[in-house]
């Protein structure tokens, strides 16, 4: 048909189709990775947080499931059980101790008031004869201590002995008592084991609390305890809570058996922050042992002077490891001397035992018995040298040297030395003291006890062992200032100095 025909007819010709521009395929790779970011947005922490839901919820069933079944077959039960008789076996066995110091009346002597002093804990360990085990620092300087049991039970105790260097006494009431704890071996106790802590915290009788041993062998602590009193430490640290009140309560296994006699917290507070200290019952048993046979005690000694090994020593001497205690001095005719042990020699084990540092010999050697043999090893020039060993027993330096006095001392440091290389360093002297009052003070070098020169603090403690107390104590002092003065104190004629 003709283009006049399709006009006459009213039929038009179709419209042209608009151009559009081909879709790019790089918009399309763009639309794509903006969906995939979308989904990892958004999607899959939905999925994630859906999918952990439903597995927490899946292990929480489980769990509800097989606690059920534990505990209708008694497992649930059987665990908190031993808790229970742990607790059931000792807390009739732990008193509360109480102590009060004796005032008189003014203008009137003959009335003497008793004034509450101090609280801490205690636990019975020999029911017969009425001897019950405490902290030193909970009875030190007490005129009388009231030891409470159960059921509204109070009881006068005597002091029988106390240690102030491993912070233990021990008390006596009149017995039979019907309830007394038994000793474990704190030697078989490893990091995680469980423990309760019995005692009187804050007054609250027999509390009991629950945590592991987190430490052992814990030493060189600044403890206040005891200020003045050169301690020998070997604690056992736990995470069980101990707070003022909880000193001198025992420590127990699961066994229902006293591994430690809790006696320090290590805090900034002063209260509880999850690091309890306890002495092991290792040491406490055996210190015990001798308050109670001979109302003192009897420590082993070796006779020598010792310093840490740091890691310019350990290469110095050819160690394998740092660790160890390097003989600085050896007394003569002393334990060592015997057994052949000479300056420079490096100390590493005793009795079997690993020796880390100075303070772990100390204490591992004033534990075993006096007069016991045993073998010791020890590096020269880089050889390990195994020698036998006769303890001897640490010489006993009277109380005043301490408390009457009010001074202690220590050795002089590995790097330093007086003009005339021998002496002790005073450590501290306490204010308004005999030796503070004498003009002794921190700094200052003993050189002689009397007529006797002094090398180091072995030689002075048996050099004022064998001073007369009464006639004071006689010592030659070198000042900083490079002068030799003599002084005495105490002994008649010196005012109470």
């Amino acid at each position: 048909m003709s283009t006049i025909e399709s006009h006459v007819y009213g039929f038009d010709e179709p419209p042209p189709r608009p151009t559009t521009p081909p879709v790019r395929r790089g918009f399309l790779v763009v639309l794509f990775v903006l969906s995939i970011l979308a989904l990892l947005v958004y999607g899959v922490p939905y999925l994630a947080y859906e999918y952990g839901y439903a597995w927490e919820a899946g292990r929480s069933r489980a769990a509800v499931q097989t606690l059920a079944k534990l505990e209708k077959e008694g497992v649930v039960g059987r665990s908190s059980e031993l808790f229970r008789l742990a607790t059931t076996a000792v807390s009739p066995a732990v008193v509360k101790g109480e102590t009060a110091r004796a005032t008189t009346a003014p203008g009137n002597p003959a009335i003497v008031k008793f004034d509450r002093a101090g609280l801490g804990s205690g636990v019975v360990i020999d029911s017969e004869n009425g001897y019950i085990v405490t902290n030193y620092h909970v009875v030190k300087g007490a005129d009388a201590i009231v030891a409470r049991l159960g059921q509204g039970i109070s009881l006068a105790a005597r002091l029988v002995g106390s240690d102030p260097k491993t912070d233990l006494a021990v008390l006596q009431v009149k017995g039979p008592l019907k309830v007394a704890a038994e000793w474990g071996d704190s030697d078989k106790l490893d990091i995680g084991d469980w423990v309760l802590a019995i005692g009187s915290p804050f007054a609250l009788d027999r509390t009991v609390t629950a945590g592991i041993i987190s430490a052992t062998g814990r030493n060189n602590l600044p403890l206040p305890n005891n200020p003045g009193e050169e301690a020998y430490q070997d604690f056992l640290q736990t995470d069980a809570a101990i707070n003022p009140g909880n000193s001198g309560g025992p420590l127990i296994n699961l066994a229902g058996k006293v591994v430690g006699i809790n006696t320090a917290i290590y805090s900034e507070t002063g209260g509880y922050e999850g690091i309890g200290l306890a002495i092991p019952s290792s040491m406490a048993k055996r210190i015990v042992a001798d308050l109670i046979k001979q109302g003192k005690v009897r420590r082993g000694y070796l006779g020598v002077r010792i310093q840490p090994v740091d890691a310019a020593l350990a290469k110095e001497f050819k160690l394998p490891e740092v660790m160890g205690a390097v003989v600085t001095d050896v007394q003569p005719d002393g334990p060592a001397a015997v057994a052949g042990l000479r300056t420079g020699d490096v100390i590493v084990e005793l009795d079997g035992k690993r020796i880390e540092n100075p303070s772990a010999l100390r204490s591992l050697a004033a534990r075993l018995d006096v007069g016991a043999a045993t073998q010791l090893a020890y590096y020269r020039d880089g050889k390990r040298i195994q020698a036998a060993i006769k303890i001897g027993e640490l010489p006993e330096v009277p109380a005043t040297a301490v408390t009457s006095y009010g001074f202690t001392v220590r050795d002089l440091p590995s790097d330093a030395a007086s003009p005339a290389g021998i002496g002790v360093l005073i450590d501290k002297v306490y204010s308004d003291s005999p030796a503070f009052r004498a003009g002794l003070r921190p700094g200052m070098l003993i050189v002689g006890v009397g007529r006797t020169p002094v090398r180091n603090k072995a030689e002075y403690e048996v050099a004022v062992a064998a001073v007369d107390p009464e006639q004071g104590l006689p010592l030659a002092i070198m000042t900083p200032d490079g002068r030799q003065v003599f002084v005495t104190i105490g002994g008649p004629g010196n005012l109470g100095r």
